[in-house]
């Protein structure tokens, strides 16, 4: 009797350590549509979380060093984009490509760094924000060119990916896991 006794409690005390550690993983992991949700872009959103490596798992600090990361790869991309493009304009507003192709180097090389440090990122979103930084070439294209739909195009993925990646920096604490009220992200440009 007392065997059985002990057993019952043992299985139930696992049971119970059980039950609570699966509560508190559920707690920790954020859902990637929920967090989505409060961007400004939330399907974009949704799809770039997903392919992050340890979405599935990851709570929102983790989820913002993912967007993070995609930003840098899209600024990279989108900076060589614009630079090819400053060579072949011919009129003397190659200026304005050459300003936009500058901001998002800056941009790839800020967030492309090895370590995600959150709240120097915050600090670089603040600096753009207030400096009135546009994330597309719109306003640099000649001759129906604006037309294009591509990277550097307003409503570009680069928008896209700058506005999730704000919003998701923003809502992080200075603390890892600190987790303050949303924060409204930039609104799309109106370029």
């Amino acid at each position: 009797m007392a065997t059985l006794c002990r057993s019952t409690h043992a299985l139930l005390s696992l049971s119970i350590s059980l039950i609570l550690l699966f509560r508190a993983a559920s707690l920790v992991s954020a859902d990637v549509k929920t967090v989505c949700a409060d961007t400004p872009y939330p399907d974009y959103c949704t799809t770039v979380l997903s392919a992050g490596p340890g979405s599935k798992s990851s709570d929102v600090p983790a989820l913002a060093e993912i967007a993070v990361r995609a930003a840098a790869k899209t600024t990279a991309a989108a900076a060589a984009l614009a630079r090819a493009e400053e060579k072949g304009i011919k009129d003397g507003a190659w200026w304005c490509m050459d300003k936009c192709a500058a901001d998002m180097e800056d941009a790839a090389a800020r967030l492309g760094r090895k370590t995600v440090n959150l709240a120097q990122v915050r600090s670089f979103i603040a600096r753009t924000e207030s400096d009135l930084v546009v994330w597309n070439c719109d306003e640099c294209r000649r001759d129906g060119a604006s037309k294009k739909k591509d990277l550097l195009s307003k409503d570009g993925d680069l928008e896209k990916i700058m506005g999730v990646f704000s919003a998701l920096v923003k809502r992080v604490g200075t603390t890892r896991g600190a987790t303050p009220s949303p924060a409204q992200a930039p609104a799309p440009s109106s370029y």
